[in-house]
């Protein structure tokens, strides 16, 4: 009986094809900026009624966050756009098309019991959050976890089935921001806390330029 070769471990080839970027920037030095973003938009929230979409509870403003002008809206507009840019250039393709992006935003105001059911964001490229203020510190299963869901569903019955992840989670700090391909299916759990949680988020499209 002749011996079997083992495989050798160094020469194997392996890829772990069709990843999802996923991006977390903790931001620092942006209380005063926060300050006023958080005074902005809970003075937004008693003037203006909410929209209805995946906001289960809390508040919701229209798509036209960053037409309400300032410099804290300016400098969080700002943030997304070198966040965006700076992500976009570690996609594995070559940097060949002239591109930019059209970002517009909206505001969210969750308190205790609210939440949101999971959705996606069709007809753009980025979405991301950022966290004006997080409110209360709390375990896992209080503090409204973000929640992204693996949108390879056929791996759920078939690969490794209860084995490999189908959704990751981001707890919310202030300062934190998100970054997320908008075809990802995401939601946020329940809230528990008694400080309001503030957060921006916003679509990104990208855009080729003309040459």
């Amino acid at each position: 009986m002749s011996n079997i070769n083992k495989i050798d471990e160094k020469k194997l080839k392996f890829d772990n094809l069709f990843s999802v970027p996923i991006v977390q920037y903790q931001s620092e030095n942006n209380d005063q900026m926060n300050k006023e973003l958080r005074e902005i938009i809970l003075k937004k929230e008693k003037e203006i009624p909410t929209t209805n979409k995946s906001n289960q509870g809390g508040w919701q403003s229209e798509g036209d966050f960053f037409r309400w002008g300032g410099d804290s809206i300016e400098n969080v507009y700002n943030l997304f756009l070198d966040l965006i840019e700076k992500s976009t250039k570690k996609l594995d393709f070559l940097q060949t098309i002239p591109m930019d992006f059209h970002i517009y935003g909206w505001a969210n105001v969750n308190r205790k019991g609210h939440s949101n059911i999971a959705h996606i964001h069709p007809m753009s490229t980025w979405s991301g959050t950022y966290y004006v203020d997080a409110g209360d510190d709390l375990d896992d299963n209080e503090c409204g976890l973000f929640e992204a869901f693996n949108p390879n569903l056929s791996h759920l019955t078939s690969f490794f089935p209860g084995l490999l992840a189908g959704e990751h989670f981001i707890k919310p700090k202030t300062g934190l921001m998100n970054l997320f391909p908008s075809y990802i299916r995401h939601g946020v759990r329940t809230y528990y806390g008694e400080k309001p949680r503030i957060c921006i988020a916003i679509n990104a499209s990208m855009r080729i330029k003309a040459t």
